[in-house]
């Protein structure tokens, strides 16, 4: 008896000290695993000093005011504003640690070369962020239709293409919604309330019917959708119920549904129009013989080939002229996937490529474990988590620096001499001679070629190019204007530019 006692008992020994001894196999990879991390970014530090010690200003600061001249705009925001985003071009172009190399125009104003509206969309963007929690972060930063495929390029060209997000709701679908500052709105109206996600297009009054039966034989019983509707005479008008759709001939509650306005007949900007009370149980009315129709009053019924408009029922009003409207088209989407789940797996698919390529490339990590306690399990497998995530930041980060050196030698280093200022028909555009050159044989690069390109009509100082005693001066001629307005401006040190 004693002896298999004694034997269980070493067993038992045995089996203690090797689970003692993985444990401490563990604990001491994971911890020169972080090591190694820290060695990593201290050197990546003293390489970035290094660079900043040769070609910048290493007195720069987070609160220093950067001001920059953007194709003609000048845009003005902090350092920390501009570097918030870590290991990007856009960090490392305002991080300081260039600043002897960037180009500037004639005012010592750092020069970039790029679409001045984007730009400040970017800026705009980044100024949000600045103040924004995660749990509400801001729109990504929009323009028109006509500039997004700029937006895009710059986007790309300075490193935020992946770091910023892209408007998750997709009207590619819709043959209403062509205007990219239409999308943001919806996008921003349905994400008030968490009720983004993808797009389903359900309806189509053009191929479907203009009538009650054939949206509902689409629409009923399809959860949350979204409607939107064009006139004949140009109104961009709809609304979103995250209440199914029925063919009862009742009323529903929809908490969070709304009505909305985007453009056409005097609706200046897009507009949204709340129900007056969420608990409302008239927010949608549900009949076979009508098309989508919201509030108790009517506030809009879809019947046939005609939307009707009343306000200020069950909805807030809005800049909605009350009447009827014939429908060009109507379109009725399926709004799924609106859980917050739903929209971090989204978002972790965007960066699922990069993450993997730069998790093959950072330090191996052993498989997760399940042999130990849960406690002790779930305790090494977070710190392995964080490892792997933290080398592929790293991994990012010392990357981002071999690029840095290459990207502002070829885009934001050069001669002052090379900015040129351009009056185009009024409208003043600052941009680099080699960009007009680009095309050589071209008539525009001969006319700025820098072998043949004199000044012509402009024996006086332009207005960009005026002083502050200049401004002040300017504005003592104007009729009107008190001389404490010239005293202010000199004081302020404005410039033509400005």
């Amino acid at each position: 008896m004693m002896n298999e006692l004694n034997v269980a008992h070493r067993s038992l020994e045995i089996a203690r000290d090797n689970i003692e001894r993985d444990l401490n196999e563990i604990i001491s990879a994971l911890k020169q695993g972080k090591s190694g991390l820290v060695k990593r970014l201290n050197e990546l530090n003293i390489k970035k000093h290094e660079i900043a010690e040769a070609n910048g200003n290493l007195d720069a600061a987070d609160n220093d005011l950067v001001e920059i001249n953007a194709g003609g705009k000048v845009i003005v925001a902090k350092r920390s504003t501009l570097t918030q985003i870590q290991g990007t071009r856009l960090e490392a172009l305002f991080s300081g640690r260039w600043d002897k190399k960037l180009l500037r125009d004639s005012h010592g104003r750092i020069f970039l070369d790029v679409n001045p509206t984007c730009f400040q969309a970017i800026v705009d963007y980044l100024s949000e962020r600045m103040i924004s929690s995660e749990d509400s972060p801001p729109s990504p930063p929009s323009v028109d239709d006509e500039r997004a495929h700029i937006l895009q390029c710059q986007l790309e060209l300075f490193g935020l293409l992946d770091k910023v997000p892209t408007i998750d709701v997709d009207f590619s679908d819709s043959s209403i919604i062509r205007d990219a500052g239409h999308c943001t709105a919806l996008y921003d109206w349905l994400k008030e309330d968490g009720s983004d996600g993808e797009l389903s297009l359900l309806y189509r009054g053009s191929s479907d019917g203009l009538s009650g039966p054939a949206f509902h034989s689409k629409c009923d019983n399809m959860g949350c959708t979204l409607t939107i509707i064009e006139t004949s005479c140009g109104k961009v008008i709809g609304g979103y119920s995250n209440t199914s759709w029925t063919s009862r001939g009742s009323y529903s509650a929809a908490n969070k549904a709304f009505l909305f306005a985007l453009s056409g007949g005097g609706i200046s900007s897009p507009c949204k129009m709340k129900l007056k009370n969420v608990e409302n149980q008239h927010a949608i009315w549900n009949h076979s013989n009508y098309g989508p129709t919201f509030g108790a009053g009517n506030d809009m019924k879809v019947r046939d080939s005609q939307v009707h408009i009343k306000l200020g029922h069950s909805y807030h009003t809005g800049p909605h002229a009350e009447g009827s409207y014939t429908i060009n088209e109507m379109e009725v989407f399926q709004v799924t996937d609106s859980s917050p789940q739903a929209r971090i797996a989204t978002s972790a698919k965007r960066t699922s490529k990069a993450f993997k390529s730069a998790q093959d490339k950072s330090q191996t990590v052993e498989p997760f474990t399940s042999r130990f306690s849960d406690d002790i399990n779930k305790a090494i497998n977070a710190n392995r988590e964080c490892l792997v995530q933290a080398g592929s930041e790293m991994l990012q980060l010392e990357d981002s620096f071999e690029d840095e050196q290459t990207f502002i030698e070829k885009f934001a280093s050069g001669d002052a001499k090379d900015v040129v200022a351009l009056n185009v028909t009024g409208t003043i555009m600052v941009t680099k001679r080699s960009t007009l050159c680009t095309v050589e044989d071209s008539a525009l690069a001969q006319q700025f070629d820098d072998s043949k390109w004199t000044e012509q009509g402009c024996n006086a100082p332009r207005v960009m190019e005026w002083t502050p005693d200049e401004v002040s001066t300017w504005a003592k001629s104007i009729h009107g204007l008190t001389e404490d307005v010239s005293v202010m401006l000199n004081y302020l040190l404005w410039v033509g530019m400005r």
